[in-house]
């Protein structure tokens, strides 16, 4: 490609010489230079093609982490048995079934994309939504949260899904949000943030640490954002009643350090 461009240039210069000497017409000194300009850039766009297909590759994408967790009952505190445990959004994947401990994993997921590599690290925090189903509950949510850094990855928290009857009560912030609750997931979280209202950090429950704690608060900003109440008649009260409501999941660390 150089070595076109230098022969452009140098053309260039030959027919410069020789139409101040009288040695070629104005007509043919336009048409060479049409072409040294057809060369000069179809020798760019060659170039650039050539970088394009060398940026272009096949990257590994996370759909979902390696996650380890727990169903919790909300009702008695305790570890639900029979839980089915599953990724909402992962096409093919088996569920979970809990022993008496609750416990589950969940195998990751991984698939190749084509992508242009630019220059930037293409780090970045995601979550995938975890979804658990049990005789007689409503169904939970809870997210499993990572790094995607385009290979395999582990969440960050143990992921801890608490459950509620199918016939709970409604919260009074479904009362206040009762024009916009947006399906199931943010249904669980409105209940999630009234049961939360109620966490005493100084005497927490036996399955509550500061990895669920701030799990817990991850997955509720992500069910329930700031953005999702503008349709609310009530917004200003509906997000003063959650944010207070989650004060013992933002603060339940804070307690435990100043034990």
């Amino acid at each position: 490609m150089l070595v076109l461009l230098r022969f452009a240039r140098k053309r260039r210069v030959v027919l410069a010489t020789n139409s101040r000497r009288g040695n070629i017409s104005a007509e043919t000194i336009a048409a060479e230079a049409r072409m040294t300009n057809v060369a000069m850039k179809s020798s760019v766009v060659l170039i650039a093609c050539l970088c394009l297909t060398a940026c272009i590759t096949q990257r590994e994408h996370v759909l979902a982490p390696v996650a380890r967790g727990v169903v919790i009952n909300a009702g008695t505190g305790k570890p639900l048995d029979g839980a089915l445990v599953r990724y909402a959004e992962l096409e093919g994947a088996k569920p979970f079934r809990t022993g008496p401990d609750g416990r589950f994993t969940l195998d990751g997921r991984t698939d190749k994309r084509t992508t242009v590599a630019l220059p930037v690290s293409g780090v970045f925090r995601d979550r995938t939504p975890v979804l658990v189903s049990a005789p007689d509950m409503a169904d939970g949510y809870a997210s499993a949260a990572f790094i995607n850094r385009g290979r395999p990855a582990q969440a960050l928290y143990n992921v801890t899904v608490l459950l509620f009857p199918a016939d709970a009560e409604k919260t009074p912030l479904h009362g206040l949000m009762r024009d916009c609750v947006e399906g199931p997931e943010q249904d669980h979280a409105l209940h999630l943030a009234g049961y939360a209202a109620g966490i005493d950090p100084r005497s927490p429950p036996e399955w509550l640490d500061q990895d669920a704690a701030e799990a817990l608060y991850e997955h509720l900003r992500y069910a329930v954002p700031s953005s999702s109440l503008r349709s609310c008649e009530k917004m200003a009260i509906a997000y003063e009643m959650l944010r207070v409501q989650t004060k013992p999941l933002r603060t339940f660390g804070q307690a435990s350090l100043s034990e």
